[in-house]
């Protein structure tokens, strides 16, 4: 079956589909008898787009589809709300939005709105659902709604489907492996008053995250978690000095929370302030994070993984939390084991990486900081079962830092901030 398409479409963005992320979206319009469907394809702020049909362009094999952008604004008074819109670039088709108030920490997984003029809104209406599908959840008639059979992007889809359903068949779990250890220390500061839930949010995605692909390759797992109570430097120090890696492990360190530097300083990466309390001195309670990495290298893993999400800028210059959200999803059912396992088990080297060029603030919200939560979309691209490319540290941090960097720009309350990194890592054969 060909489906024609209706609406702006670049073959390019199909020939280099990544890691992805699926909503499905229904409605009907006031007034009508159409039922809507759409699917969502989120990979991050930048690049997402829809594929939509409704009863008409079923019976026709034709679709609709458009590119979007996200834009997110803060809207202060009476109740600070956050506003994140999806805006086409195809005006048959509707814009997206989603609202939340202060402190709400949940996902953009609600519902949204949806209308066809940005400046009326009280004429938008509510989708009836909008839910998560994954590549495991589809097949062939599922995705026959939304592509002809001879598009690009039908047969990378249906290659990613078979790949995830062949993975979960064959239970992941069981995975040919040398029982390499995944040592995770997690750094959050939590506790502090402006950016501690945004950091809290990092924190259990960071969590997750890595827990997940330890379990996923089947290697150990040797978590260490500085946060809450337990926060500051001592408790940093013991770490790196209790850490005893060995020479197949790899080695992963973490930060998120308030950093600085000094007004002398020549190295390009932060301080971080590992003041266990509002009461105790910056200047006292800090760590720089090259010593850190000089530390974890000095213990000779097969890879070292060290990252931070805080700010660059001068010591006492910190930046408070803004309204910013995202699409990203909690889980991840759709990579590809192969992939993983040439980042994780067949990868030898050392990273350093931070959100921030010296002199920047570094930006969080809701979601967490836009640094870190980068980082997580740009490795689910890398080991999608849709990412026809081979997996690559250096793409995967480079990507980390133009997508923290656009979401800072286009957020209306933030500054664009541009990371810092340093990847020497190689493939070997196990």
């Amino acid at each position: 079956m060909r489906r024609f398409i209706f609406g702006a479409f670049m073959l390019i963005a199909v020939l280099t589909a990544k890691g992805q992320t699926f909503y499905e979206m229904t409605f009907k319009l006031p007034n009508s008898d159409d039922n809507f469907v759409g699917l969502l394809i989120y990979t991050d702020d930048e690049h997402c787009k829809m594929r939509l049909v409704d009863n008409e362009a079923l019976e026709n094999n034709s679709c609709y589809m458009a590119n979007y952008v996200c834009h997110v604004e803060e809207k202060k008074g009476e109740g600070d709300v956050g506003l994140m819109f999806l805006i086409p670039d195809n005006e048959d088709m509707p814009y997206l939005m989603w609202t939340w108030e202060k402190d709400d920490q949940s996902d953009m997984s609600a519902t949204p709105h949806l209308g066809y003029d940005l400046d009326d809104i009280s004429s938008w209406i509510e989708t009836n659902t909008f839910q998560e599908v994954s590549l495991n959840d589809m097949d062939e008639e599922y995705i026959g709604q939304f592509y002809g059979e001879k598009e690009p992007e039908y047969q990378m889809m249906l290659k990613g489907i078979n790949t995830v359903k062949e993975q979960n068949i064959n239970s992941i779990n069981n995975y040919p492996h040398d029982a390499a250890t995944l040592h995770l220390i997690a750094v959050a500061n939590t506790e502090v008053s402006d950016i501690g839930p945004a950091c809290d949010i990092d924190l259990r995605r960071i969590r997750s995250e890595f827990g997940g692909i330890a379990k996923a390759l089947g290697m150990r797992l040797y978590e260490t978690v500085i946060s809450g109570q337990n926060y500051g430097k001592s408790r940093v120090d013991r770490a790196l000095q209790a850490l005893q890696p060995g020479t197949d492990d790899v080695v992963v360190f973490v930060y998120t929370g308030h950093g600085f530097r000094f007004k002398d300083q020549l190295d390009y990466y932060p301080c971080l302030d590992l003041s266990s309390s509002a009461y105790d001195n910056a200047e006292q309670n800090y760590m720089a994070l090259s010593d850190i990495y000089s530390a974890i290298l000095a213990k000779r893993a097969r890879l070292n993984i060290v990252l931070s999400d805080c700010c660059n800028s001068i010591i006492n210059m910190n930046q408070p939390m803004v309204k910013s959200n995202s699409l990203f999803s909690r889980s991840n059912t759709n990579f590809n084991l192969q992939k993983l396992s040439t980042l994780f088990l067949k990868s030898k080297g050392d990273i350093i990486a931070t959100a921030s060029s010296p002199g920047e603030y570094s930006w969080c919200g809701e979601n967490g900081g836009f640094f870190l939560l980068s980082f997580f979309e740009s490795l689910r691209s890398q080991i999608s079962a849709l990412n026809q490319q081979t997996p690559s540290w250096d793409e995967l941090i480079s990507s980390t830092i133009s997508s923290a960097a656009r979401k800072t720009e286009s957020n209306s309350s933030t500054k664009r901030q541009n990371g810092v990194k340093q990847v020497d890592v190689k493939t070997i054969r196990r």
